[in-house]
């Protein structure tokens, strides 16, 4: 019992490599989205609670409250040149963030399907509330990206602390119930007990190899993206002031603040 108890520990251990994750941030400028984003293929929404304020279609006709506004053409390239830079930036941003968890919670789950014939119910629980607060500040789906109002230079804080925290909780509300599981297994003597401690502890420490190095590379992508991330944004920050002075009514959505 005790080698499994370390070799679970372990398992959460390896998943501090969030933290990793959540260095990276630091390197960037001290960006806010004040709006919710929802990108498709042909349109992007600027959202404020559940209402689009702001619509680009087709990356040239731009629409205010519902309105659209017209433009002559040199105005036009703006509108062009403000939506291309929201799509050359968040979209990537959204795919790395869910891609990392995506991967902490699919290793979870093959650690512990390792260790026993059915999932603990806390399990289950668990990673749904990571989802949950995953979703609400990234969704991505088969045509669309979502990203939430937030500072981009805490995603750290978000990771690190809330989706760590109950990334761990996964792990260690799962360890009581496995046990318990195994415990029932060798009263009613089926099969040798300590064979399956030994063998879970051994695909454990594989795991738990496997989850740190995925996650390290997952941060080492990130990292190679911080300082791009810092550029686009300060350039779409510099479009962005630039449509509003064609389009006053935009200030009133200021999507991109920077704060020195």
């Amino acid at each position: 019992m005790a080698l499994l108890s370390r070799s679970l520990l372990a398992a959460a251990i390896a998943f501090s490599s969030f933290s990793s994750y959540a260095s990276l941030e630091k390197k960037q400028c001290e960006v806010e989205l004040s709006h919710g984003l929802i990108i498709t293929d042909d349109v992007i929404r600027i959202v404020d609670k559940g209402q689009t304020r702001v619509q680009i279609n087709n990356n040239n006709q731009l629409f205010i409250r519902g309105y659209w506004v017209d433009l002559n053409p040199e105005e036009t390239k703006v509108v062009e040149q403000f939506s291309l830079g929201i799509r050359d930036t968040v979209p990537e941003l959204v795919e790395l963030a869910t891609d990392g968890v995506n991967l902490g919670l699919s290793a979870i789950e093959q650690v512990v399907e390792g260790m026993s014939d059915k999932e603990p119910e806390v399990l289950k629980t668990q990673l749904q509330y990571v989802e949950r607060a995953l979703m609400d500040k990234f969704k991505r789906g088969d045509d669309f990206f979502f990203i939430a109002p937030q500072s981009l230079s805490k995603i750290d804080d978000f990771f690190t602390k809330e989706i760590s925290q109950k990334i761990h909780s996964a792990v260690h509300g799962s360890l009581g119930a496995i046990l318990v599981s195994l415990g029932d297994a060798f009263k009613s003597r089926e099969g040798n007990i300590e064979d399956r401690i030994n063998d879970m502890g051994q695909r454990m420490d594989i795991i738990s190899k496997e989850i740190d190095k995925s996650l390290q590379k997952k941060a080492e992508q990130l990292e190679m993206k911080a300082s791009e991330y810092c550029e686009c944004l300060n350039s779409l920050d510099v479009t962005e002031s630039r449509l509003q002075k064609i389009v006053p009514g935009m200030a009133d959505f200021d999507l991109v603040q920077i704060k020195s």
